[in-house]
């Protein structure tokens, strides 16, 4: 009897732990750069076996044309289906040159030329990919990883302790 319990533990421990996927099991991701032509910016983040991006992710822009330039801007999430983000300032007419860089769980930099026009003339549509590789998933809580793995193992541990306790007064009585 005491071997059944501790294959039923060793198995929901493995379980638990193989639930955990890390941001690598994804296959890195693909990264889009958009813009409206008229000074709206933003991303769509998915990664690449086709999920959207929806861990908290640091996205951060900065911005140059000619003499001007935008000061790096955090990104913020929408929580859509196409994992976007946008820039909630817009840029003035010209050629900016963009560049975003994407903090963990996907670590990787795109950039793209940017043409705004002017409200009277017809905007420019611009969409850029770029595709980042897999990185090595993260053990640091504080650096993105998360602790699902962790409360799961937990649960499961509890829930095995609970059979054992179990099975011993059930002995006893």
């Amino acid at each position: 009897m005491a071997a059944r319990i501790g294959a039923v533990i060793a198995a929901a421990v493995v379980l638990v732990l193989a639930l955990g996927t890390p941001a690598s099991a994804h296959g890195g991701a693909a990264v889009t750069i958009r813009s409206d032509g008229r000074g709206s910016v933003w991303i769509t983040a998915q990664w690449q076996d086709g999920h959207p991006i929806s861990e908290p992710t640091t996205v951060t822009l900065t911005a140059a044309a000619g003499d001007a330039s935008i000061a790096p801007a955090v990104l913020h999430q929408t929580g859509d289906e196409r994992g976007t983000q946008t820039y909630t300032g817009t840029l003035a007419p010209g050629s900016w040159h963009v560049s975003i860089d994407l903090g963990p769980p996907v670590t990787g930099h795109c950039q793209a030329l940017i043409q705004v026009t002017t409200a009277s003339a017809t905007p420019l549509p611009a969409e850029v990919a770029c595709l980042i590789p897999a990185t090595a998933p993260s053990t640091s809580t504080s650096a993105g990883g998360s602790l699902t793995p962790l409360w799961l193992t937990l649960a499961a541990l509890a829930v095995a302790a609970a059979a054992i306790a179990t099975v011993r007064l059930r002995r006893r009585a």
